[in-house]
């Protein structure tokens, strides 16, 4: 078993060289995490915990709204930007009413976007390998997303 020193090194370390993809992967799953915590605390009404945990997936949220390329990443990124700020809300009003109906819409979208982005993921080695192959001819298609 680790100690909470190695066990934060360790992590610090995974964080550290983790593709930006695989980053976001763990940014979303972070968030979901956090998020169920918040409505744990909720149910048990611990009114810091659910402000802490709140906070937490507020946070997250944010750090996904300032790493869209906006300027390549057209209406995609409006798009989600559009989602994490309605997120960022509906957690606002979960914290002020501390009502779990909020949390549990995000919970449900930040799941949706992170399979999403799994498969975005595992398909890119697909999409490298057809790259490859298609070196010598013309490239049929191109990966839309930029890791």
């Amino acid at each position: 078993m680790y100690t909470n020193g190695q066990a934060k090194y360790y992590q610090d370390t995974q964080v550290l060289t983790a593709k930006r993809a695989k980053l976001v992967l763990m940014m979303y799953d972070g968030a979901i995490r956090f998020a169920r915590e918040a409505v744990k605390r909720i149910h048990s009404k611990d009114i810091a915990g659910r402000g802490t945990y709140i906070r937490k997936t507020q946070d997250i949220i944010l750090e996904l709204m300032n790493s869209l390329d906006r300027e390549n990443g057209g209406e995609i990124a409006a798009n989600l930007s559009k989602l994490y700020l309605f997120m960022n809300r509906n957690l606002i009003m979960a914290n002020i009413q501390g009502e779990d109906k909020f949390i549990e819409d995000i919970v449900k979208i930040l799941t949706e976007l992170r399979d999403a982005w799994d498969t975005v993921i595992n398909n890119g080695h697909r999409n490298e390998a057809m790259a490859i192959e298609n070196r010598n001819g013309h490239i049929e298609r191109k990966v839309a997303i930029r890791c």
